[in-house]
């Protein structure tokens, strides 16, 4: 754990004294670097006591509001601070590469042509930390009616406990500082928890919140910039900040904690198990690749209690057009989807993927759930190593029964059916992940594919099939465990 000039802390996270003692806000000066006159970016390095803490304005030419705030509290607070001024009115993004698919697709060094300055950006955030981003907090300004009103927040790397202390905390700090100021009462609302949209899917699978341990990506009502409203909210969003240092770099038990390993074409979060359970980890091997996947094996970690695997990264974007299969040492392309190869980087992942699935099983791999997603039928695939038939008819009769019973109360989803092996024939045999993957070194396993086209096709469908499945996995874990 990094160490700082604060003074200890209680351990009661809501009741943790914020203010700095004996440490400088000053901050080093403020730098400037010119990209091809298309646009320039305004940085500073984090104090000693932020070390690792960046907040971010990647718009701030057509969003002034947002990084005169980011530079308010980064002066207050110490922080880390970058703002990027100018590309967003020639539409070259900032806080995410542009979107790949093609093997060896040429990259323009000229970012008009490339369409994006992310890797100028990325340098500028691993050099103002020392190359490690342990929090990464971004604001965007919205314009009024877009969503519900309140603060659109996207997390990355963080548990749902840890979303509640944040959530608590902010609630904490702004109602104490708004009892005796007449400004918007807003709250925080975090997607996809709140049903709320802030458009934010690229950073957060190929952009900034993939390279920061941890992140959030503020949307904030315009109405909150200026005026009244900036001048609390700013000290609002200030006090905060040192909260969320504090939540970052303390040791919390390691039950709370999303374990973080980085790499250069992709990220993997360990969520441990919140029940104690060793030897049974679910897994998103394609959490980038198979869009919803990464959200869902995150719920139903959190609704079964079980450790899980998420990887983000690792696709067409990150690797050059060719998708690194992560669960098994071999990538491919979309080209020819039904050719893979064994290169030097997949088993490099793989063996990466390999060791932190294990750490979450404890050491011994008894059953692992690996959840994708498909579009080519409408029924729910289970491919399986080590399942009988007896035991793989009792999982098919146990999901129909837990399917019927949560559809009553969802109108219009689609009685999704299931096959399973060695009961039913599958498409999707996961035979390469069997033959040479993680499949081959579990005791027992489990293949989940879910049809893009039934129980994917909207959030009321993803919403209700993600608790299907979750009460079928605690099921296999009861029936399967060895």
């Amino acid at each position: 754990m990094r160490t700082n000039c604060r003074r200890p802390i209680p351990v009661l996270f809501v009741a943790v004294l914020v203010a700095l003692v004996g440490c400088s806000t000053l901050g080093p000066p403020i730098q400037t670097q010119v990209i091809d006159s298309i646009g320039h970016f305004e940085y500073r390095s984090p104090g000693k006591a932020m070390r690792g803490v960046v907040i971010g304005a990647p718009h701030g030419g057509t969003e002034p509001g947002a990084a005169s705030m980011a530079r308010w509290i980064s002066a207050r607070t110490g922080a880390g601070f970058v703002a990027a001024y100018g590309f967003k009115s020639k539409r070259v993004s900032v806080e995410q590469p542009v979107l790949r698919s093609y093997p060896d697709q040429p990259v323009p060094e000229d970012p008009l042509r490339r369409g994006s300055v992310f890797a100028e950006f990325k340098k500028i955030l691993h050099d103002v930390t020392d190359d490690e981003i342990d929090l990464y907090v971004g604001l965007r300004s919205r314009r009024a009616g877009e969503t519900p009103d309140g603060i659109g927040v996207v997390a990355s790397g963080f548990t749902f406990e840890e979303i509640r202390l944040i959530d608590r905390a902010y609630e904490e700090i702004r109602d104490r500082m708004i009892a005796s100021v007449s400004v918007d009462k807003l709250p925080l609302l975090f997607a996809p928890i709140d049903q709320v949209k802030v458009g934010a899917a690229g950073i957060k699978h190929h952009g900034v919140l993939l390279i920061a341990e941890k992140g959030l990506s503020l949307s904030i009502p315009e109405k909150l910039l200026s005026g009244a409203n900036l001048r609390f909210y700013r000290r609002v969003f200030s006090e905060w900040l040192k909260r969320l240092e504090y939540l970052v770099h303390q040791e919390l038990p390691r039950a709370a904690r999303v374990q973080v390993k980085l790499m250069d074409l992709g990220r993997f979060d360990l969520i441990p198990s919140r029940i104690g359970q060793a030897g049974i980890v679910i897994g998103a091997p394609h959490g980038t690749y198979d869009e919803y996947t990464a959200e869902i094996v995150r719920r139903l970690a959190f609704r079964t209690g079980l450790a899980a695997v998420i990887a983000r990264g690792f696709s067409p974007t990150e690797a050059g057009g060719w998708r690194i299969n992560v669960n098994r040492p071999t990538e491919k392309t979309f080209l020819a989807p039904e050719f893979e190869t064994r290169t030097s980087r997949s088993r490099e992942v793989y063996r990466a993927f390999r060791k932190i699935v294990f750490d979450a099983a404890g050491g011994d791999l008894r059953l692992y759930i690996d959840v994708h997603q498909y579009g080519a039928d409408t029924t729910i695939q289970v491919a399986t190593v080590g399942v009988g038939v007896e035991q793989a008819r009792k999982l098919k009769k146990s999901y129909q029964v837990i399917r019927d019973r949560l559809l009553k109360n969802v109108p219009g989803a689609d009685p999704v059916e299931l096959v399973i092996e060695p009961l039913d024939s599958v498409e999707v045999g996961a035979w390469p992940a069997k033959d040479s993957g993680l499949l081959s070194v579990a005791r027992k396993s489990l293949h989940i594919e879910l049809p893009l086209n039934s129980a994917l096709r909207s959030d009321k469908s993803r919403s209700v099939y993600t608790r299907i499945i979750a009460e079928l996995v605690k099921r296999a874990a009861d029936d399967l465990y060895p």
